[in-house]
């Protein structure tokens, strides 16, 4: 079933934790013992999302990473394909590199066309929520696919 690994978790409590300090410059350490995480964890995470283009990454004394972009124009749907990488719900819709499809059976599959539309909208419900949201712990709701006023409840994301 589908589940982040604890690694991409990590990754979106730093990537919150910079969009909180947005433009500040952090050291993994700092962010490792808010949340009371071992520093090699957060480090490789936040290697991860510099070589994904979220953050920055600052040498010398004094250095660490920083969120310095538009918080409101990074997705969930785009942290999760840099720290998970490329991913689908069901193999008929994962292509691989030379761009063919992994599913031997994918043109006869009965529920294919249904797991499409299932992989599109869980997608999409990703893509729905940005890093300011994630910051806020807001949820945006959702209704008939398309985006209603921001809900007040608060999800728990320390």
């Amino acid at each position: 079933m589908l589940k982040i690994s604890r690694l991409t978790d990590y990754g979106l409590l730093a990537a919150v934790f910079l969009a909180r300090k947005h433009g500040e410059v952090v050291a993994a350490r700092e962010i490792a013992e808010f949340y009371h995480l071992p520093v090699p964890m957060i480090t490789k995470v936040l290697k991860t999302l510099h070589h994904g283009g979220v953050i920055n990454s600052h040498r010398g004394v004094g250095g660490g990473y920083s969120l310095d972009g538009e918080i409101e124009s990074v997705t969930l749907g785009q942290l999760l394909d840099i720290l998970e990488g490329p991913w689908d719900l069901v193999e008929c819709e994962t292509i691989d590199d030379e761009g063919h499809a992994i599913c031997a059976i994918r043109t006869a599959c009965p529920s294919r066309r249904f797991m499409f539309g299932i992989n599109r909208a869980v997608k999409g419900a990703f893509d729905r929520i940005s890093l300011a949201d994630l910051m806020r712990g807001e949820m945006p709701m959702v209704l008939g696919g398309e985006q209603s006023d921001r809900s007040t409840e608060a999800m728990d994301l320390t």
